[in-house]
């Protein structure tokens, strides 16, 4: 008899840590959501104060300009041009791995189908 009060306490203890389990998950993705649209408040807030206070924007500006200043002489340094290309080639491989992996699946599971 103990044996099995034993086995049903066990048994219940396990479906609580499944629920527990599937809470803390659902707890993750409902704060993963909020965290998201609190950094769209965020972003959008931060373009409104820009767009609405002309010291502001006068500051968002020289950065910019800045920016783009730092970023077209960095550009023209032989080795960062080299990096670039090969960082774009790279991506370019994993892309049609990626497209390749993709249809292989997709003739996979054509043929489980058809089993």
């Amino acid at each position: 008899m103990k044996k099995y009060l034993l086995m049903t306490a066990a048994v219940f203890m396990l479906c609580g840590l499944f629920v527990l389990a599937e809470s803390v998950s659902e707890k993750l993705d409902t704060l993963k959501k909020k965290r998201a649209d609190a950094a769209v408040q965020l972003y959008n807030r931060r373009i409104k104060l820009i767009e609405d206070d002309p010291k502001l924007k006068e500051i968002h500006d020289k950065i910019m300009a800045l920016h783009k200043d730092l970023a077209l002489k960095l550009e023209n340094d032989r080795e960062v041009i080299e990096l670039s290309t090969q960082i774009r080639d790279i991506d370019a491989d994993i892309e049609r791995l990626s497209e390749q992996m993709k249809k292989e699946e997709k003739k996979d599971e054509g043929n489980k189908e058809n089993l």
